[in-house]
C-alpha cells in the first residue's frame, strides 16, 4: 500500500484525522493494573486537610483521620472499578460553587465554577489519574511545550524559556513577533466527544475510556445571607471539573 492510501485508511479509521499526521505509530492500551492498600493510604495522606465537603457532608479531614480503618474496602472498590471500567455511581455528583474572579460582582459571567467533590471520589480519581498519567508520560503524548498542570513544570518555566528565545533572537538581529490567545473559560468548553475520541486514539480505550465516558452530574450551590440555595441536579455535557485532579489532565 502506498503512503497516500495508508494515510487515507488511517484517516478513515480515526475520527480526528490530524492525529494520524502527528503520530506515525499506534499506541498501546493503557494498563489498569490493581492498586495496593499502601497505595490507597498514600493517596489519602496526600489530600489536603479541609473541612469543606461535597453533597455527602464528609470532609477530607474526616477521611484522612479514618483511612487506616477504611483503606481495605477503598482498595477493593478501586480494583473493582479498574477491572469493570465503572466509576462508583454515587461519586459522580459534584456541587459547583461560583467564585468571583474580577470585574463587576453583579455580572454572573465574572464568576468561575469550582467543583466541590466528595472526598471518596478524590481517592478513586487519584487512582485513575496515576494510571492515565503514567500511560501519557511513557508514550510522550504531551508535547514539551505544554507547561501547565504537569509535574516538574510550570508557567514560570514557560515565561523563562519565552524570554530567553526572544533575547536570543534580538541578539541575532532577528525580528520577533508574538501571538497570544486567551482561551476564555477554556476548562468549561472541553467537548466530551472530541476528548473521548482523542483518548481512544492514544490507547486510553475500553475500560479506561469508559471510566471517563460515564455521565456525571452537578448542581450549583450559592451561599447568600447565611442561607444555601441549590439548583436541580443536571447532567454535565461539556467541560472538565475545576477542583478535581483529573480535570486538568483531561484538559491537556
Amino acid at each position: 500500500m502506498n503512503n497516500h492510501n495508508a494515510n487515507a485508511s488511517s484517516n478513515h479509521e480515526n475520527p480526528i484525522p490530524y492525529l494520524s499526521r502527528a503520530f506515525n505509530h499506534p499506541f498501546a492500551a493503557a494498563n489498569l493494573k490493581c492498586v495496593s492498600y499502601k497505595e490507597t493510604e498514600i493517596i489519602a495522606k496526600s489530600l489536603k486537610i479541609k473541612n469543606s465537603h461535597g453533597y455527602d457532608g464528609i470532609s477530607t479531614k474526616l477521611l484522612k483521620l479514618s483511612i487506616h480503618y477504611i483503606s481495605s474496602p477503598l482498595t477493593y472498590i478501586s480494583n473493582r472499578m479498574l477491572s469493570s471500567g465503572n466509576f462508583p455511581t454515587r461519586l459522580k455528583f459534584s456541587e459547583v460553587k461560583p467564585v468571583f474572579i474580577r470585574g463587576d460582582e453583579n455580572d454572573k459571567s465574572n464568576y468561575g465554577p469550582v467543583s466541590l467533590l466528595a472526598p471518596f471520589s478524590k481517592i478513586f480519581e487519584n487512582v485513575v489519574y496515576n494510571k492515565l498519567y503514567h500511560h501519557i508520560n511513557n508514550n510522550h503524548i504531551l508535547i514539551n511545550e505544554q507547561f501547565g498542570f504537569r509535574h516538574a513544570s510550570s508557567t514560570n518555566i514557560a515565561s523563562c524559556k519565552l524570554t530567553k528565545n526572544i533575547l536570543t533572537a534580538l541578539n541575532n538581529k532577528l525580528l520577533v513577533g508574538g501571538i497570544f490567545c486567551d482561551l476564555h473559560k477554556a476548562c468549561d468548553c472541553v467537548n466530551h466527544d472530541i476528548l473521548l475520541s482523542k483518548m481512544e486514539y492514544y490507547g486510553i480505550s475500553g475500560k479506561a475510556n469508559n471510566l471517563i465516558k460515564q455521565d456525571r452530574y452537578q448542581r450549583v450551590l450559592v451561599d447568600l445571607d447565611s442561607h444555601k440555595y441549590y439548583s436541580e441536579w443536571e447532567s454535565v455535557t461539556d467541560g472538565v471539573p475545576k477542583g478535581s485532579l483529573l480535570g486538568p489532565l483531561l484538559f491537556l
